[in-house]
């Protein structure tokens, strides 16, 4: 249990000072715990499992080979504040990965990846509506379901979002059908009324080639650009992706994030699904094309695909 209590604290902290304030106990106490040296009561158990957001079954069952255990944490896009709550528990676990000397992140894009939003507010608000939607079928419109959105405290989260992402190295898998589910919604909520004029789907759409201008100019560079220029590769896959799966790597230690539907995840740290999922990310990225830093005919042919497929849509409802 003290081997994973040690990968979710800042190394400064020390396990011994961590664990003695948690417990109200001496530093010297706490280490006679983690040493074996005294044995944990069952409320001290409880007190660290939670503090953690460690599962007890998790410890008592570490090497169990009959199955592997995740953590689900559904957002409940109706209730703003659960909501904000989810996404900052999120936030504070990339910054926990941020903060390793050596990190990295794998994304397969289905769609594009929501964290590519967190610069522009709106995209990121029309993938909540859609959300939303999808799961209460509330008739109201985009316009006014903003307009109830509590900005103030959302907008920061994104801004964090944005600023801890830029120093995670990333490996991103697309393809060309990664840009189109979010085309396809846009066009869907157009035609069933839901945006008050056309004004606001094209703001959308302009914004969305703004999401693109900054992953081109991440993939011409090979980095995510400012001073600490961290790296960004991104591939192509010829082959459709068949699940949405973020892994994180902390050190030596991944979490793995899969999406189960529109919008809510399992994840795990599992050594044996995590090292599955790895050699499947690494695979995936052979039989790809790495369209940043290199391949400029194939990133100028996706990007340009890219860009006609939003100015098409943009041309579709201005006729209409």
């Amino acid at each position: 249990m003290f081997e994973t209590v040690k990968k979710k604290i800042e190394k400064r902290d020390g396990l011994p000072f961590v664990i003695g304030e948690l417990l109200g106990i001496s530093s010297d106490s706490a280490y006679r715990r983690i040493s074996g040296k005294k044995e944990l009561t069952i409320s001290e158990l409880q007190k660290i499992c939670g503090a953690f957001n460690i599962s007890m079954d998790e410890i008592l069952n570490y090497k169990s080979e009959q199955g592997a255990l995740f953590h689900y944490g559904p957002l409940v896009i109706s209730d703003q504040d659960s909501f904000i709550h989810q996404m900052e528990k999120i936030l504070k676990m990339l910054k926990n990965v941020k903060s390793a000397s050596e990190k990295e992140m794998f994304f397969s894009a289905l769609d594009i990846p929501y964290y590519h939003f967190a610069k522009f507010p709106e995209l990121a608000f029309f993938r909540q509506y859609v959300w939303t939607d999808s799961m209460n079928r509330k008739p109201l419109s985009f316009n006014e379901f903003c307009r109830q959105l509590d900005k103030e405290k959302m907008i920061p989260i994104f801004e964090q979002y944005h600023l801890t992402l830029a120093l995670i190295p990333t490996k991103e898998i697309w393809t060309e059908q990664t840009v189109d589910p979010i085309l396809r919604l846009m066009e869907h909520y157009y035609a069933t009324g839901a945006f008050e004029n056309k004004s606001t789907v094209f703001s959308l759409l302009n914004q969305l080639s703004s999401v693109f201008d900054v992953l081109k100019r991440y993939a011409d560079d090979g980095h995510k650009g400012g001073q600490a220029k961290t790296p960004y590769c991104q591939y192509l896959s010829h082959v459709d992706l068949e699940s949405a799966i973020m892994l994180l790597r902390k050190n030596d230690h991944y979490y793995c994030n899969i999406r189960l539907n529109t919008v809510n995840s399992i994840t795990t740290d599992n050594e044996e699904i995590c090292s599955r999922m790895r050699k499947w990310m690494e695979d995936a990225i052979v039989k790809s094309v790495q369209i940043s830093s290199i391949s400029v005919k194939e990133r100028a042919t996706f990007y340009r695909t890219a860009n006609n497929k939003i100015e098409n849509l943009r041309k579709k409802i201005a006729t209409n």
